[in-house]
């Protein structure tokens, strides 16, 4: 079996790489042209250059594999455009490749917060792709990370970890209530392999999260109390929040928009694993034991 991985180079792409290799699984990733992060792939990894916004640029990757992992996304941007550019109209390229080289199968890597009731541009175009890719024709299977942790990935994680422990005293929009189920990297990796070749997958959409629930004022208690830290907590009204911009700069920099800063803290992502753990074997510990 061949698998190509999109956005393969990354880190959560490097350990699925991995994954795939230890299970008999042939790799090729698709990454874009110059990437170095390339050159730390596995030297089994077959690497093909393109750019899924450019579907010429990469039919050839598509050719003779089975099931297409799909990880290649824009997660943080105030570029007008990039997400919907990337994420959307990139997931409409892929898929039409995949028709193009007769791939039977794709797994698609989405995000929980496309379950926020209120979605930021990222969410929405996530969800579109994900209407995409069931409409597409293909045997398909949804992913829904949660907030990710460990091994040098969760860009989201990383930034709220740093945001707490960059001041004596730090704000907490909505007091930190929010209640969040993060999953360590290595369980979120084994299982994006599984879904991809699980044949009761196909056709489903799955959360895929830790072990525990907490709130996000628990999990700043446990990132300080780690570092050694004595930080105190100010909890912070929601009308106040959305009005300090200077919030949006603390939090995420010129990375990210305002809006996009504070949905994590405002929405609940605590879903139901129920169902991984009945089809893939699910399992997750907890990324804070």
């Amino acid at each position: 079996m061949i698998a190509l991985l999109t956005g393969g180079a990354g880190v959560v792409g490097k350990a699925l790489c991995r994954e795939l290799l230890a299970r008999g699984v042939c790799v090729r990733v698709l990454t874009l042209p110059g990437d170095s992060l390339a050159k730390t792939l596995p030297k089994e990894v077959d690497v093909y250059y393109g750019d899924v916004t450019d579907l010429n640029s990469m039919r050839d990757a598509f050719l003779g594999v089975d099931v297409v992992y799909h990880l290649a996304a824009i997660l943080l941007s105030t570029k007008p455009g990039m997400f919907e550019r990337v994420n959307t109209e990139g997931t409409r390229n892929v898929l039409s490749a995949c028709k193009l080289a007769n791939v039977r199968r794709i797994l698609y890597v989405s995000s929980i917060s496309v379950t926020y009731p209120i979605l930021t541009p990222y969410g929405e175009s996530k969800k579109r792709g994900e209407s995409l890719v069931r409409a597409s024709g293909l045997e398909w299977t949804i992913v829904r990370p949660t907030l990710v942790i460990g091994d040098g990935g969760g860009v989201e994680f990383n930034m709220f970890r740093d945001y707490v422990k960059k001041f004596p005293v730090y704000f907490m929009p909505g007091g930190g209530k929010s209640l969040k189920r993060p999953v360590r990297s290595v369980d979120l990796v084994k299982g994006i392999a599984v879904a991809g070749l699980e044949e009761k997958a196909v056709g489903k959409t799955y959360a895929l999260a830790g072990s525990t629930v907490m709130s996000m004022a628990e999990m700043a208690e446990h990132v300080l109390s780690v570092a050694g830290m004595r930080h105190l907590m100010v909890p912070l009204p929601w009308w106040i929040s959305k009005r300090l911009a200077v919030l949006k700069s603390w939090i995420g920099g010129e990375r990210v928009s305002a809006e996009q800063a504070l949905a994590g803290f405002l929405y609940d992502a605590a879903p139901s694993i129920e169902e991984a753990e009945t089809d893939l074997e699910y399992h997750p510990g907890c990324p804070f034991e």
